[in-house]
């Protein structure tokens, strides 16, 4: 880890202020004047082999030179003067890789970040490369097997290398919030004001997974198993909603209402991820809780909240020109060291096992709180491709459900209508 700090730093202070991307890893000076040599000279020695490699990233990670993928980039070509690299960087957030990505893959990025529950659309279009040899043994000795079955398929082959947790958990304020009141959301709401992203379809879910309902069988992967969410596991489901949404401390989230809530002291709880761990902490400090989701009274007792586990990964094209490269600087920006980096610039989770034991990693409340609920409160989020039909309908039940469109007397009709969209298709 040393040697890898060591060369970052180094390649930093060569970098100075110039935004990575689009540059050259090297420049033939041009001949002095006067200087003028015949072209019928001894040729040069063969040097590094001239590439290009073409990476997506999120905006936040390639701000500057200082940012995360300009550092590894710059601390990759050091470490491979084999190659002479010209990058050509492009934005894509994780969870636009797929429209990205599949709108021409031949054209699309050599290397890029992607959310897992795109895979089954990614190898639809033939956009993402299988790991083997050494790329897929990083993988299965790096990460734990929650993280490789993210980015398995069905062929049960890997393809992609997991970067970090993608799942939710929930914030709280200490303040308001004791820590004997954390496992119960109805303790929490005895002690102020609870948002919750009801017409959220990422969120939602964790209502239908607490009584007992399937996405795709147990794994995620199956197809043919459908979307479990009716009878009366969608009735129990809908019903916990409806009680909570009775309460008046239990608010529907949406528009940073939590978000801001939670800053300024009006709301005592709210359910979001890591990447609002920056803005919360400015505003309330020591104060700052996040912990996994809680349980919920559902037909007499308690049940748990489930949330999606997924991850964030980079993917190779399989169109990449320059393939060894491409796999080479994926597995890099992957490895332990490069995700710790990541961790101290954006305070991502890092999806390494082995990097829960650095120090700063184990004093982080986010890096507790997303381990926490990817080992415990959680369900695998399907990355097959008939997933994608699945948020539309979910989230137009989440809103029904909050402007009172689905009341107790109709729970069970909407809900049967809500299974009938989710396995055959219709609005």
């Amino acid at each position: 880890m040393k040697k890898l700090i060591a060369l970052l730093l180094a390649c930093v202070m060569v970098l100075g202020l110039v935004a990575c991307g689009n540059t050259p890893a090297e420049t033939t000076a041009a001949p002095e004047a006067g200087n003028d040599t015949p072209e019928t000279t001894a040729p040069a020695a063969e040097g590094p082999e001239a590439i290009t490699l073409k990476v997506w990233a999120p905006q936040e990670d390639q701000v500057d030179a200082n940012a995360w993928l300009c550092q590894m980039q710059a601390a990759f070509q050091a470490a491979h003067p084999e190659y002479a690299i010209t990058w050509d960087n492009g934005v894509c957030p994780e969870g636009d890789a797929a429209t990205m990505v599949t709108a021409d893959p031949a054209a699309a990025a050599d290397v890029y970040m992607f959310a897992n529950d795109q895979l089954g659309t990614l190898l639809q279009a033939g956009a993402l490369a299988k790991l083997g040899g050494p790329f897929l043994e990083q993988v299965q000795n790096d990460v734990s097997a929650t993280y490789v079955n993210t980015v398995t398929s069905t062929d049960g082959s890997v393809y992609g290398f997991p970067v970090a947790p993608n799942t939710w958990f929930m914030y709280y304020n200490k303040a308001i919030v004791g820590d004997a009141d954390l496992t119960s959301m109805e303790s929490i709401l005895e002690k102020g004001i609870v948002a919750f992203e009801v017409k959220n379809s990422w969120y939602l879910p964790a209502f239908f997974f607490a009584a007992g309902g399937t996405l795709f069988g147990e794994t995620g992967t199956d197809a043919a198993a459908g979307v479990q969410f009716g009878g009366e596991v969608g009735v129990n489901a809908t019903n916990a909603v409806l009680d909570l949404l009775a309460n008046p401390n239990f608010k529907v989230d949406g528009d940073g209402f939590g978000n801001a809530g939670l800053k300024d002291g009006t709301v005592a709880a709210y359910f979001s991820g890591s990447w609002d761990y920056a803005g919360l902490y400015e505003a309330l400090g020591e104060d700052l809780g996040a912990v996994a989701a809680p349980t919920v009274m559902m037909n007499g007792a308690p049940a748990q909240l489930k949330a999606y586990a997924g991850s964030k990964a980079v993917g190779v094209n399989p169109n990449a020109k320059n393939m060894k490269a491409a796999m080479e600087f994926a597995a890099f920006l992957a490895s332990a060291d490069s995700q710790l980096v990541r961790f101290q610039l954006r305070n991502i989770t890092p999806a390494v096992t082995a990097l829960a034991e650095n120090e700063a990693v184990a004093a982080s409340i986010v890096a507790a709180a997303e381990s926490a609920t990817m080992a415990n409160t959680s369900v695998a989020q399907p990355t097959i491709a008939e997933m994608n039909p699945v948020w539309g309908p979910v989230g137009t039940f989440g809103t029904n459900l909050a402007d009172g469109s689905v009341t107790a007397e109709n729970v069970a009709e909407m809900v049967d209508l809500l299974y009938t969209q989710l396995n055959e298709g219709g609005l």
